[in-house]
C-alpha cells in the first residue's frame, strides 16, 4: 500500500490555493488497482507543489508540513494496527477508519464553556473529597462572586483571568484588601492557591489553553507562633471556675449560659441521663482535646464516639481525619483521656463526642474565657495587607488565641518532648515536610537554650541552678546567703 500526495487543480479556494489530498493506492488480489483520496487539510499553491513534495519556501510551510504528517501518521497507524489484528487492509478500509477516528475526535473535543459553568463543573466533581477541601472551592467561589458584583460590574471571563492575569490578580487582590475588615496577605496567597487548582482542573479538561501563573504577595516570617507552652495547658486543664459542677452557671456571668445534652446510650443512667456543662466549659474542653490530640476543629466538631477505635495494648486514639481522609493514631494521655471519658459516658456510639458549637462562637468564647483566667503573655503577631504592615505592637496572648491554635499547641509541645518529626506527623497527619513546617514555631525559651553554648557546667548542673534561682523570691535573707555560696561552689568545681 503506498500513500503520496497531490493536488486537485480543478479546485481553488478564495486565495487561489488548491487543496492537497492524500492518495492510498493498492493493487487488490485479482491484481487490479484500487485508489482513494484523503483530504489533508491544507490548501497549497501549484508552484509550491512539486513533483510530490510540498517546497520548504511554502507560505506557512512548517504548520502546514505538521497538519499533512499528522494524518500521515494516522494513517500508517491504522495500516499497522489493522495488520497485527490479522487484517489484509485495502484504501476503501483505511479510509473508512480514518473518518471514524475524525468522528470519535470530535466526539471527544470539548466544547469552550464559560467561567462559571467550569467552577460548577469543578465544584460538582470536588464533592467527593473531602469536608474542609470542599469548603476552600466555596469559599474561593464566593469571594470570587462578590468581587464580580461589588467591584467589577462583569462577569468574570476566561480571557480576563487567563488572558489579562496581571489585570485580574492586581484588581482582585486589591478589593481582598480593601474590604472591612481588610484580608492579611496570606489569606490572599491561599485564595490564589485555590483558584490556580481550579485553572489546572480547566487546563486538563480543555477549557483553557494555558494556567496562569499568579505572583505570591509577601507575608510577614514569624518565629514564634500562637500556641500554649506546656504549663500553660496545664494551667487551662486544672482550671474548673467556669465549670458546671463547681457552680460556673451561678455567678452571674453574662456569656455564660448552661448546655443540656441527652444520654442516649444502655448506660445513661449511671451517668444521669443528662451531660450539663457550661459553654465555657465545653470550649475549654474541647480546645484541650486539640491540644492533646492535634486534630483540626473540623475534626473535632463531627468526631462521634465510635469514631474512635481503642487498641488493645497500644492505648491509642485511632480516628479518621475529615480533610484528608487519613486515618491517624495518637496515644491516650492524662487530658485526653480525662475529657473523652467526660463526654463519652452514657452516650451511644453514634452520639457526637462534643455538643455542636460554631467556630465563631468557639473562638468569641475561647477569646473571653483566657481573658478571664489571665493568659496575658505577651505576643508579636504582625500582619501584611498589602506592602502595609499591621498589628505591630505586642498582644496578650488571649487576642490572639483560635481553634487551631491547639493543632500548634499539641505539635510543638511534641517537639519539646524530644519526638522526631516523622512520627509527630504521623499523629498529626501531615503528609509533607512543607505543611509540617508551618506549625513549628520558635519561642524565646528556645533560644535561651542556646544560652548554655560552650558552658563547662553539665545540663543537670544548670538544670539545678536555674529551679533555685526560680525560687529565690520565697527565701529570707540569711537562707539567700546560702543559696548563693552553693551556687558560687557548683560553678567553681566545674
Amino acid at each position: 500500500m503506498k500513500l503520496s500526495l497531490k493536488i486537485n487543480k480543478q479546485q481553488t479556494d478564495n486565495n487561489g490555493l488548491h487543496p492537497l489530498y492524500i492518495r492510498i493506492r493498492d493493487t487488490n488480489p485479482k491484481g487490479k488497482n484500487t485508489e482513494v483520496s484523503i483530504y489533508s487539510d491544507v490548501n497549497v499553491s501549484e508552484k509550491d507543489f512539486k513533483n510530490g513534495v510540498l517546497l520548504t519556501k511554502t507560505p506557512n510551510y512548517t504548520s502546514k508540513n505538521r497538519q499533512i504528517n499528522s494524518v500521515l501518521d494516522d494513517l500508517h497507524r491504522i495500516i499497522s494496527i489493522s495488520i497485527e489484528d490479522g487484517l489484509k487492509p485495502n484504501p476503501k478500509y483505511v479510509k473508512k477508519k480514518y473518518e471514524e477516528s475524525l468522528i470519535e475526535k470530535d466526539e471527544r473535543t470539548l466544547k469552550p464553556k464559560s467561567f462559571w459553568k467550569s467552577y460548577d463543573e469543578y465544584l460538582s466533581i470536588k464533592k467527593s473529597k473531602s469536608r474542609g477541601y470542599y469548603k476552600t472551592i466555596i469559599t474561593f467561589g464566593n469571594r470570587l462572586r462578590d468581587f464580580e458584583s461589588k467591584e467589577l460590574g462583569r462577569t468574570i471571563t476566561f480571557d480576563y483571568v487567563v488572558n489579562k492575569t496581571i489585570i485580574f490578580q492586581s484588581e482582585f487582590q486589591n478589593y481582598l484588601w480593601n474590604t472591612n475588615p481588610p484580608h492579611t496577605n496570606g489569606y490572599v496567597n491561599k485564595i490564589f492557591e485555590n483558584i490556580s487548582g481550579f485553572l489546572h482542573f480547566c487546563k486538563e479538561m480543555g477549557y483553557i489553553e494555558k494556567k496562569p501563573r499568579f505572583q505570591k504577595v509577601s507575608e510577614v516570617e514569624r518565629d514564634e507562633l500562637v500556641y500554649l507552652y506546656f504549663d500553660e495547658v496545664i494551667k487551662l486543664f486544672e482550671s474548673n471556675k467556669w465549670d458546671y459542677e463547681n457552680g460556673g452557671h451561678k455567678k452571674n456571668k453574662p456569656n455564660i449560659y448552661v448546655i443540656e445534652e441527652p444520654l442516649l446510650g444502655t448506660r445513661s443512667k449511671e451517668f444521669g441521663s443528662i451531660l450539663k456543662i457550661t459553654n465555657w466549659e465545653l470550649i475549654k474542653d474541647m480546645f484541650l482535646f486539640l491540644c492533646s490530640i492535634g486534630c483540626r476543629y473540623s475534626d473535632i466538631q463531627h468526631l462521634k464516639v465510635n469514631d474512635f477505635n481503642f487498641e488493645k495494648g497500644l492505648e491509642h486514639f485511632s480516628y479518621i481525619q475529615k480533610k484528608t481522609s487519613k486515618p491517624v493514631r495518637v496515644p491516650i494521655n492524662f487530658i485526653n483521656g480525662e475529657i473523652f471519658k467526660k463526654y463519652s459516658s452514657g452516650k451511644k456510639l453514634n452520639q457526637l463526642l462534643f455538643p455542636k458549637i460554631s467556630i465563631q462562637k468557639f473562638n468569641k468564647g475561647l477569646q473571653r474565657l483566657f481573658e478571664d483566667l489571665g493568659f496575658n503573655r505577651l505576643l508579636s503577631y504582625p500582619r501584611k495587607v498589602g506592602s502595609e504592615l499591621i498589628n505591630e505592637e505586642e498582644q496578650p496572648l488571649h487576642k490572639l488565641i483560635s481553634s487551631h491554635c491547639g493543632r500548634r499547641t499539641f505539635i510543638k509541645n511534641m517537639i519539646d518532648k524530644g519526638l522526631d518529626y516523622r512520627t509527630i506527623m504521623t499523629m498529626s497527619g501531615h503528609r509533607t515536610i512543607r505543611e509540617f513546617m508551618k506549625y513549628v514555631s520558635v519561642s524565646p525559651k528556645d533560644l535561651e537554650k542556646g544560652r548554655g553554648l560552650y558552658s563547662t557546667m553539665n545540663n543537670s548542673d544548670e538544670t539545678l541552678i536555674k529551679q533555685i534561682q526560680e525560687q529565690i523570691v520565697d527565701l529570707d535573707k540569711n537562707k539567700l546567703v546560702e543559696v548563693s555560696k552553693y551556687i558560687n561552689y557548683i560553678k567553681s568545681v566545674n
